[in-house]
C-alpha cells in the first residue's frame, strides 16, 4: 500500500504495511467467513492503523507495493 503517511503519533513517516486475514461475522449466512486486512505499523514508535482491503481495493487510485 503505497499512500502520502505521516504517523498521527508521532510525526514518522516510515512504516511497514502486513496482510492480515481475520474471521468476519456474516449476517447472512451461520457462521463465520475472512477478510482481508492491511495493517500499516509506524516503524518509530509502533503505532497501528487498519485498513480493509475490501474497500481500499475498489478505489483504484490507490496503488499497492509490496
Amino acid at each position: 500500500m503505497k499512500l502520502d503517511y505521516r504517523c498521527m503519533k508521532c510525526g514518522s513517516e516510515e512504516y511497514k504495511i502486513k496482510n492480515v486475514i481475520l474471521p468476519e461475522k456474516n449476517d447472512k449466512l451461520i457462521g463465520f467467513e475472512t477478510g482481508l486486512y492491511y495493517f500499516k505499523t509506524c516503524l518509530k514508535c509502533g503505532y497501528v492503523e487498519i485498513y480493509s482491503a475490501k474497500i481500499l481495493d475498489k478505489n483504484e487510485e490507490y496503488s499497492f507495493e509490496y
